[in-house]
């Protein structure tokens, strides 16, 4: 649940004088203006987004759960990775920093933990890779999948808060092998919960039949899932409504019911993931709306046929999709 508190007078700090930009950092990245970075490091990886769904841990991973329990938001979001100038800054004296600023900030903490003894066998791999593929390839030099066991030491905290430009969800993660052998990566999430406006996109039978005869095709606007999953959410209800209705009244044409992923992640797992959504979609239409099963087809092709760019988050967002396609 987020705590709030009286806003901050000033932007959150670390308690080491903060850095200049090190002209290291990559192209268009910079740092947060809730919290400055730990002086010697620089950012290696940038990633932020208008609206996304994000997640803290709040307590350790169990043997043989996929994640540890966490808690999920969804809003402005911004994760950046920075990379330790020289293996002589160690992940605890950085995670120290962190920690203090945010206690002295008034942040109250949700969950924190010290490498696999105390976060949970695979926490790292789990909550930064497989659990959340959306993270891939976003914090490079994590090397998330082999961050457990002896070799690696890492640092975990999560926690919320108010400032004066609203209320933040935190993580961080700090990880460096255990031997100081290589620089440490610290992963700074910044989070802002909101509500969506959702009154952007609607759809109605007209405009389907329209663009059904001019294309062949149409988006389903207004079917949304659950992350990661194929489970449909209790928004897509009119979008459903309305795409029965089109399908009800044309019961002598069939159509492929095609759905369509980012480039994030692996090629298997996201045909797989596009597949399941299709077919969840026909499940519903077929067990709640009425709609014939033998008028639809489910087809999964993941991120082989985008529509834009997957460069940025809205790019993105519009290859996440499911299509009606008429077979005729």
């Amino acid at each position: 649940m987020l705590h709030k508190f009286a806003a901050l007078g000033v932007a959150l700090v670390c308690l080491a004088t903060p850095a200049l930009a090190d002209e290291a950092d990559i192209k268009g990245s910079q740092d947060h203006p809730l919290v400055s970075r730990m002086p010697g490091t620089h950012i290696i990886g940038y990633h932020t987004s208008d609206y996304q769904e994000f997640m803290i841990a709040t307590g350790p991973k169990a043997e043989g759960e996929d994640l540890p329990p966490v808690e999920r938001f969804e809003g402005q979001s911004t994760v950046i990775t920075y990379l330790a100038d020289e293996k002589s800054l160690s992940a605890l004296a950085i995670f120290r920093n962190f920690e203090k600023a945010f206690a002295q900030a008034g942040f109250e903490e949700t969950f924190t933990c010290k490498s696999d003894a105390e976060c949970g066998e695979k926490f790292v791999t789990q909550l930064y890779w497989y659990g959340d593929p959306q993270r891939q390839g976003q914090n490079p030099r994590l090397d998330a999948p082999n961050r457990h066991g002896d070799r690696h030491t890492y640092y975990y905290w999560s926690g919320t808060g108010e400032a004066e430009s609203g209320d933040y969800v935190i993580s961080l993660l700090v990880a460096q092998h255990s031997a100081m052998n290589f620089p440490a990566v610290v992963v700074l999430d910044i989070s802002k919960p909101e509500a969506l406006d959702d009154d952007q996109i609607t759809i109605n039978t007209e405009a389907m039949t329209g663009d059904m005869e001019k294309d062949g095709h149409v988006v389903l606007d207004g079917v949304f899932f659950d992350f990661d999953k194929a489970t449909l959410t209790p928004d897509s209800e009119p979008a459903l409504t309305v795409i029965a209705d089109y399908l009800n009244a044309n019961p002598e044409r069939k159509f492929f019911v095609v759905g369509h992923t980012d480039i994030e992640g692996g090629l298997d797992y996201n045909r797989a993931l596009s597949r399941e959504r299709a077919d969840a979609v026909i499940d519903a239409l077929v067990k709640d709306y009425g709609v014939a099963a033998a008028q639809m087809m489910a087809v999964g092709i993941g991120p082989v046929a985008p529509v834009t760019s997957n460069e940025t988050e809205t790019g993105r967002a519009e290859n996440r999709r499911v299509e009606l396609v008429a077979q005729d």
